[in-house]
């Protein structure tokens, strides 16, 4: 599907949505979409070089990490091509492994957020002899 279809497609869920009067029609919006579609597009631009950025840095310090522990530690990890490689790509996969778990719990907290305000009883703290308290009133 074309981007132009796309765009027609999100454009016709949000006039069902949305009354045509509160869009003020869809002259503006297709003169805004461009924009839009740019502004996201730099921001996920951004967000890729950033990880990809950290990643050459993870894999270089997990690369040099056989000779930090030989000389430091007194081990005798190989310092072979391939050994650095292999530390190097661990080293990548387990900072892309915290990434995505990062992004999954960015996730959850936006979408438990009515669930955590609701069952949270606002701003008030409670301690620990409180809630044991509590637990012995309803025995």
């Amino acid at each position: 599907m074309p981007l132009t279809g796309i765009i027609e497609t999100v454009l016709g869920l949000l006039e069902s949505f949305v009354p045509g009067w509160l869009l003020g029609g869809f002259d503006q919006i297709y003169r805004i979409a461009p924009i839009l579609a740019f502004v996201i597009f730099v921001y996920f631009a951004y967000k890729s070089l950033k990880i990809a950025f950290h990643g050459l840095l993870v894999f270089t310090a997990a690369a040099i990490f056989p000779f930090f522990a030989n000389y430091l530690l007194g081990t005798s990890i190989p310092t072979a091509i391939d050994s650095l490689l292999y530390y190097g790509l661990v080293g990548v996969i387990l900072y892309l492994g915290y990434v995505f778990l990062g992004t999954i719990t960015s996730i959850l907290k936006v979408v438990t957020w009515p669930l955590r305000k609701l069952f949270s009883g606002g701003d008030k703290e409670v301690d620990r002899a409180e809630v044991e308290k509590m637990l012995e009133e309803e025995d």
